[in-house]
């Protein structure tokens, strides 16, 4: 027989952990920072070692990362929130910039590692507190 604690009265504190929104907050940051990328991106071809691409152009990276950056902007704002659909999201787009991020490594690495590592603490926080978003 499975009980589950009942809810708060509307106005009570619940208790919720903090590492949903250092989830929240580790998603916007990603999110400017991919932002940030799109734009260097498509304004500075000399950034990024564009011969070290595993396929494409810079401008399709550009605009990649700021539709990746909007994205996960957006999935944070819905996670911070405390949404279902944010936690379900937040999970899919990190795991897609960590993946993205592996393609891109041969033109920023020390950045891609970085991000595939952020990434992946995301993904922990959402896995293991994905009970408490609404």
């Amino acid at each position: 027989m499975a009980t589950t604690a009942p809810r708060p009265a509307p106005g009570a504190q619940e208790h919720r952990s903090g590492i949903v929104t250092f989830a929240g907050v580790m998603l916007l940051i990603a999110g400017a920072f991919n932002l940030l990328d799109g734009v260097v991106a498509l304004a500075n071809d000399d950034y990024f070692h564009k011969s070290e691409l595993l396929f494409g152009d810079l401008t399709v990276w550009g605009l990649w990362w700021l539709l990746c950056g909007l994205v996960q902007i957006g999935v944070g704002y819905g996670v911070l929130r405390r949404r279902a659909w944010g936690g379900i999201f937040a999970i899919a787009i990190a795991g897609l910039n960590a993946f993205t991020q592996l393609m891109f490594l041969g033109a920023y690495p020390a950045w891609s590692i970085v991000a595939i590592v952020v990434d992946g603490l995301i993904i922990y926080a959402m896995t293991t507190r994905l009970d408490e978003l609404d």
